[in-house]
């Protein structure tokens, strides 16, 4: 029982009124959930539901700020960039296209720049005053990456003539995109947890992309005209990473309801992989299996040595079986066949061809003319045989052959900028690989390296470094490995003083 003068206090309390700006708070959220609910049932139209579900992630992301990180990579991964012609999947969206070119509000930037901002804002303001900024291993190779671009903008102004500010702000998006998902991951992953987190959504996010894939080539089969292209230039490389991952994990020995789920979602990967029609795909999948093969044998020397041996044997016996085959199953024999020689290919393959060796020699005649600056950001590059007119908007900007671009535009420099961030990333990658104990921990640190392979081929024929989907999400994946190396200098440092102290 309470003594007579806490009870009296507990009775005062009692009696006081509730706080004014809590009351005030409490009654307009539950006037605007009835007058919301009111809406839904009576407008009965999905679009009423968006308002709610923004603010729903807005509140989310300040508070949890992470949670716009996994937001941007699971769209990254799941949601189109560009329009697919012939099919119209659920995913096809404007996430990344700037605010400016579909509603009246004068915004450049995409639902994914304003979620990458919104998450660094929301950290930058809920981080401890002691807290440092992390930069991560990877840091200098990404700000040098960054910066090469900066100072081709600044030859590309200096150059003046026909320079193109709308131009040059489309290809800053797609590099400053990278350097937003790096810094975010660096600095808002903080245990083993939320990394898990993010194989979950690629692996998962890469199943649902296959799986468009199979559906989207059951909806070209009944057009009037064949469709070559049914998925996003840039999704085989998400799902032959899937792929490679699985093979990590068999050689690792490595086991857990994660890689259980990703074995058994194999044979969809390799369907949606042969229905794709992508010879890129082939040859990022080979680049990819090789690197697996030297990261592996320092570390499961007899399993690499047999899975070797099973795909020799597998090959060969692919080579005899389909050599004259056509359809699905003889594509990889296609990318194969096409790096060698281009004239086995089919007529549009080598139209293909021509117009990127077109490409290559104007290519070489800019670095002759401009080896030391390039011709800069937002500036055309220099045509000494005009090829045929391309569906692409910028291709007198921008090339098909994207690990030449970054030369053309802020020469020398900047191609080194670009060897050093992979080499960087690659050697970061595959030392962790060798130096990390945990199994988990050694899988998680070969996703960047398969994407920086598969980034690589697929840049050499494509637009690669100006897609936002594989920038953010090879940019995320970069943050992940200097997580996993900050942890393992720790727990060294940690193991050399408890070492020392004995």
């Amino acid at each position: 029982m309470l003594s007579a003068p806490y009870a009296e206090r507990a009775r005062a309390w009692a009696r006081q009124p509730p706080p004014l700006g809590p009351t005030v708070l409490a009654t307009i959220a539950l006037l605007g959930a009835v007058a919301y609910a009111f809406a839904i049932v009576h407008v009965q139209d999905p679009i009423v539901l968006l308002p709610l579900a923004a603010a729903i992630v807005v509140l989310g992301i300040w508070a949890q700020p992470v949670i716009g990180l996994y937001v941007v990579f699971a769209g990254a991964i799941l949601l189109e960039q560009f329009i697919l012609v012939g099919v119209n999947p659920i995913t096809q969206t404007k996430f990344f296209v700037n605010i400016s070119a579909y509603t009246p509000l004068p915004i450049r930037l995409s639902l994914a720049d304003l979620i990458m901002l919104l998450a660094g804002a929301a950290f930058l303001v809920r981080r401890h005053d002691r807290e440092r900024l992390r930069m991560g291993a990877l840091g200098l190779a990404v700000l040098g990456y960054i910066g090469a671009f900066m100072l081709g903008t600044v030859i590309g102004a200096a150059r003046g003539g026909v320079w193109n500010t709308e131009v040059a702000l489309a290809e800053l998006k797609a590099p400053m995109q990278l350097a937003m998902a790096y810094f975010l991951t660096a600095n808002l992953v903080r245990d083993g947890g939320q990394l898990r987190v993010f194989v979950w959504v690629f692996v998962l996010g890469s199943a649902v992309k296959a799986f468009q894939t199979v559906l989207n080539h059951q909806a070209a089969s009944d057009l009037p005209y064949d469709l070559r292209t049914i998925i996003a230039h840039e999704d085989v490389i998400f799902i032959g990473a899937a792929i490679m991952l699985a093979l990590v994990a068999v050689l690792l020995g490595h086991r857990s309801r994660l890689v259980v789920t990703l074995l058994a979602l194999q044979p969809l990967f390799l369907t949606a992989e042969l229905l794709a029609y992508r010879r890129v795909a082939f040859i990022a999948l080979g680049v990819m299996f090789l690197g697996v093969v030297l990261m592996a044998a320092f570390t499961r020397p007899r399993r690499t040595a047999i899975l070797v041996a099973i795909v020799t044997v597998g090959l060969g016996l692919y080579l005899v079986s389909f050599w004259d085959a056509t359809g699905p199953a003889a594509e990889p024999l296609r990318a194969m066949r096409s790096v060698v020689d281009a004239s086995s290919t089919d007529l549009e393959d080598q139209a293909s061809s021509a117009w990127r060796d077109v490409e290559h020699q104007n290519i070489a005649y800019t670095v002759s003319q401009l080896p030391i600056t390039g011709v800069g950001v937002g500036q055309r590059y220099l045509f000494e045989r005009e090829p045929a007119e391309n569906s692409f908007i910028f291709w007198r900007f921008i090339t098909h052959d994207a690990l030449l671009w970054l030369w053309l535009k802020a020469g020398a420099l900047g191609a080194f900028a670009l060897w050093f961030l992979v080499g960087r990333a690659v050697l970061l990658g595959t030392s962790l690989f060798r130096r990390v104990q945990e199994p988990s921990l050694r899988w998680y640190v070969s996703l960047p390296v398969l994407l920086v392979l598969a980034q690589v081929v697929f840049s050499s024929v494509d637009l690669g470094l100006t897609y936002s989907r594989t920038m953010i999400v090879l940019g995320a994946s970069l943050g992940l490995a200097s997580f996993v190396a900050g942890e393992h200098a720790r727990s060294s440092a940690t193991s050399a003083s408890q070492q020392g102290d004995r």
